[in-house]
């Protein structure tokens, strides 16, 4: 697997600059546990619904050699004081395929390694990144319709070509991005994180409840509506709903946020630990319509 970041969509690696993956090309999982202690009993208690995760971190070293080598460094350390995103592009050697995904990051530190010479022609420095969104996310938006009683939202992988010998897909939203061939796919490559993106895209249902059944939780929404504003609209991660006469109205119309409500914890959508595979159970009342979905794919 080959491994290339850019910091704010800027390239770094090119003549004379080489920018290594340091500790961490699969970054640290460190949960955020909140328990309880109770008098008289042994142990502690730990609250209902799937773990939350602190922003992990990310160490890239970077290396500058030949006549320019300070300045190839003095724009690394322009940068890394501006960074604000990361972008990483892995690409398989063996089948060719490759994937671009980003993620919003924040310099926490960049140090020379002092192992250079004033009169040599070699830089070396060290940054550290912290990642606040904790995964990385596709920079295409996928679109997959659902039964109005849900299904499938996105396959772990695919282990065998069909009858044809190979499949498609888009490779972002429907009719509007290049569609691909393929036979198989491995295992958590389309995605391995949990999707925090979820957009969702109801006809005119009255109530609705979305459940995660890896992560067991879920969104609810309840409300009258007007037959003028046939479609019902869901930020999950933002937790907003809006209503809208426009099928395509994904960044907002009539707001009807009051509505939301959840038991537990708020929905998130896991992949399973046996197949990588993400789906959703959604229960309707007042439509028996379809449910558009749109996401980011998202990767550790």
């Amino acid at each position: 697997m080959l491994t290339d970041y850019r910091i704010n969509g800027q390239s770094l690696s090119g003549d004379g600059f080489r920018l290594l993956a340091g500790t961490t090309h699969y970054s640290s999982i460190s949960p955020r546990i909140e328990s309880v202690t109770v008098n008289g009993r042994n142990g502690v208690l730990i609250p209902d619904g799937p773990l939350c995760f602190d922003p992990p971190e990310i160490t890239l070293k970077a290396i500058s050699f030949g006549a320019d080598c300070d300045l190839l460094m003095h724009r690394f350390y322009r940068l890394c004081r501006a960074a604000k995103t990361l972008t990483r592009t892995e690409t398989d050697t063996e089948t060719g395929w490759d994937r671009t995904m980003s993620t919003s990051a924040i310099l926490t530190s960049c140090q020379p390694n002092g192992e250079e010479k004033p009169w040599s022609d070699h830089r070396c420095a060290t940054a550290v990144f912290q990642l606040p969104d904790v995964y990385w996310q596709g920079e295409q938006w996928q679109e997959t319709t659902l039964a109005a009683t849900g299904g499938l939202l996105l396959a772990g992988g695919v282990s065998k070509a069909s009858d044809k010998g190979y499949w498609t897909r888009w490779q972002g939203l429907p009719n509007a991005s290049p569609s691909e061939l393929f036979d198989t796919i491995p295992e958590g490559w389309l995605s391995n994180a949990p999707i925090t993106t979820l957009l969702l895209r109801f006809g005119m249902a009255t109530a609705v409840t979305v459940t995660d059944p890896v992560s067991g939780t879920n969104l609810l929404w309840g409300g009258s509506r007007s037959t003028s504003l046939p479609y019902l609209f869901v930020d999950v991660l933002n937790r907003k709903a809006w209503t809208s006469s426009n099928a395509a109205a994904w960044s907002g119309g009539t707001d009807v946020t009051s509505g939301l409500d959840w038991t537990g914890e708020p929905l998130q959508v896991w992949p399973s630990a046996e197949a990588g595979d993400y789906r959703l159970t959604i229960k309707q009342s007042g439509s028996t319509d379809t449910v558009a979905c749109r996401y980011r794919q998202s990767w550790e």
